[in-house]
């Protein structure tokens, strides 16, 4: 798990965007799986969200070793995002 990155992306002004930071603070802080974390805001790389393949914000991503082991959309609660994290380490 050593190589794994949790990454978010977000935009200014995006309540839901605001509301999910605690949460994704508090996975970070106690980070079970020794993954890296990376946020990027979107209103400085615009083109991530092609990349993203979605319109919706936030959005998470799990990889691992180099490969997309999940993707998350919206935001519905610590625990919905905590267990979003397990099942990609899983899988």
């Amino acid at each position: 798990a050593g190589n794994s990155v949790f990454l978010k992306l977000w935009k200014k002004g995006c309540g839901i965007c605001k509301l999910s930071t605690p949460a994704t603070d508090k996975i970070e802080k106690e980070n079970t799986h020794g993954m890296k974390f990376a946020k990027i805001c979107i209103d400085e790389f615009p083109e991530m969200m092609q990349v993203a393949g979605t319109e919706v914000l936030p959005v998470f991503f799990v990889f691992s070793n180099k490969k997309k082991k999940g993707m998350y959309t919206g935001f519905k609660g610590l625990d919905k995002l905590q267990e979003f994290v397990d099942e990609s380490m899983v899988s």
